[in-house]
């Protein structure tokens, strides 16, 4: 085979290989937890979650909050990119990696939506 066939072919499974994944990402969700379900067989697992904001600690670096889900409390991490609009009280569903700190679960969000 010439040079220039495989260069094509190689390019076009190559693009259709990009838009598949984009494909599987944009329809690919990530399920919902309540908060008394997510336990250690999640850690570094993507869940979702909603609940009230019942805490609020700001540091130089990130948001710690508390949010209440009506079965329990998790301790959510927002790194600080831009300031956050949020308020003690407030309904918001958080989309985040589970991780294990000081011996207690919480979630590193990725994704906050403000409801």
């Amino acid at each position: 085979m010439k040079d220039s066939t495989l260069l094509k072919i190689s390019l076009i499974i190559s693009i259709t290989g990009i838009f598949l994944l984009l494909f599987i990402l944009e329809f690919s969700e990530v399920k919902p937890f309540q908060v008394k379900d997510i336990s250690k067989k999640q850690l570094d697992l993507q869940v979702k979650i909603q609940g009230e904001i019942i805490s609020i600690k700001e540091t130089p670096g990130l948001y710690i909050l508390k949010v209440d889900d009506l079965t329990q409390t998790i301790t959510v991490i927002i790194f600080k990119e831009d300031p956050l609009n949020i308020k003690k009280g407030m309904y918001i569903e958080i989309t985040g990696k589970v991780q294990e700190y000081k011996d207690e679960l919480e979630i590193i969000a990725d994704k906050i939506i403000l409801k």
